[in-house]
């Protein structure tokens, strides 16, 4: 039972004053899309939103191979001058593998549409897919530099600023006639999140002078556990969470491609909100406790009880309200979205509080175990092609299924890791 002494160990705790910083700022920063759906989804077509959540989904997937996942290894050394090379090599290895993107779409680009079944009204999207993962890495690899050094308050600028941006450019060229509002206003906002954020690092200990060619080789190789175990997982894990917005598209329609968009945006609010910050301060705070021999357990228990809590309120809103409450803020032809929620919303609060934790693996250097599952669950997820002739609310059922199973052997396993370390600490 919680006393006012633990009230006090919560709110003194570094952990939760940092991830309250996180939290306040994604809050704000989201709290602009949210705000901008309801006019977007009345500007813009579901086969719009079709194609741009394809656009978004090959983006997600590609930049976690962009930078070959170095970008993570950034919080690790004990030296900045370390770091800043890391950081140059994870941003090298992007620019190169966009360069090496942007020629097989030129190539490709008709064979590409075709698989996707990308109409030809929007088949010029590819060609933005590059732009898109480039910036978008590029900028994680500033933002765990800033993690590093636990600018947690210049991460939620950034993180307003994006959206801010994002979403006014998506209001104004739609304002003004333009159709290819939605990825040009991404675009825009992922442009103006890595100026902000690479003015942010510089301010924050990050010199390029430090850079340094001649240990391009040794950082490859001391950090090589990076690319080799956790490249292809990661990537697997993407595929997972994006790949069914794909298929979607593919074995029914855009449209319905749109209105599953819709669904995944509202039930990913809490992942957005609060799980990504907490993740983040828990891989500067366990990555810490870990190296020093140190438990870390205690506080843990505090962001158990935060997010249970709101993965709980999240389930019951939209079970029992969820078609009701899209009909009013978005308009009634988005009913079948609030459908798709109700019968979502268990898995989607459930990968919430997964996402919440997840870092750990990092943070403890469970990349092999974490692969693994990662592994799994893409070999899970892609088994959706066997139900491609099922009804949409079938497939969305299998869905489901597959979903919970996943991420609840995830939970024994960062049980099975949190324990075992715990253990072995106090022999």
């Amino acid at each position: 039972m919680l006393n006012k002494k633990s009230f006090d160990f919560i709110f003194k705790s570094d952990l939760i004053r940092n991830s309250s910083i996180l939290i306040t700022g994604t809050l704000v920063a989201q709290l602009i899309p949210i705000i901008l759906q309801p006019f977007l989804r009345r500007y813009y077509a579901p086969e719009a939103f079709g194609a741009y959540v394809v656009y978004t989904s090959l983006v997600g997937i590609l930049l976690v191979i962009a930078s070959l996942k170095y970008e993570l290894a950034i919080v690790l050394p004990k030296k900045d001058k370390e770091a800043a090379n890391i950081l140059f090599v994870s941003l090298l290895i992007n620019f190169g593998f966009n360069i090496l993107l942007t020629v097989l779409i030129v190539l490709w680009k008709p064979y590409i549409c075709g698989f996707l079944n990308l109409s030809d009204d929007y088949s010029f999207y590819l060609y933005f897919v590059p732009v898109g993962t480039f910036l978008f890495n590029g900028y994680q690899s500033i933002n765990y530099w800033l993690i590093r050094k636990k600018k947690f308050f210049a991460i939620s600028k950034n993180k307003i600023i994006r959206r801010s941006v994002e979403g006014g450019s998506q209001i104004g060229f739609k304002f003004f006639n333009v159709s290819s509002g939605l990825i040009l206003g991404d675009i825009i906002g992922h442009f103006a999140n890595i100026t902000y954020g690479i003015v942010q690092a510089l301010r924050h200990g990050l010199d390029f002078s430090n850079f340094s060619f001649v240990k391009l080789r040794y950082i490859f190789v001391k950090y090589s556990e990076y690319p080799k175990f956790n490249v292809l997982p990661s990537f697997l894990s993407a595929c997972s969470y994006l790949l069914p917005a794909i298929l979607i598209n593919k074995f029914f329609s855009s449209e319905y491609a749109g209105y599953f968009d819709l669904s995944k945006l509202v039930l990913s609010i809490p992942l957005a909100l609060v799980a990504t910050s907490l993740s983040n301060v828990l891989l500067q705070k366990v990555s810490e406790k870990y190296r020093a021999n140190e438990s870390f357990i205690k506080e843990l228990l505090p962001i158990l009880l935060i997010v249970l809590l709101i993965a709980s309120i999240e389930v019951i809103v939209i079970y029992f309200w969820g078609v009701d409450l899209f009909k009013l803020i978005f308009g009634n032809q988005w009913e079948l979205s609030g459908k798709i929620s109700k019968i979502l919303v268990w898995s989607f609060a459930l990968n919430f509080i997964i996402a919440s934790f997840s870092s750990i693996f990092i943070a403890m250097k469970k990349i092999k175990l974490l692969s693994l599952w990662q592994s799994f669950y893409f070999l899970s997820i892609f088994s959706l092609v066997l139900f491609k002739d099922l009804l949409f609310e079938n497939f969305l059922h299998v869905y489901l299924f597959i979903e919970i199973i996943c991420y609840l052997m995830s939970v024994v396993l960062l049980i099975y890791i949190v324990l075992n370390y715990e253990i072995k600490r106090n022999k």
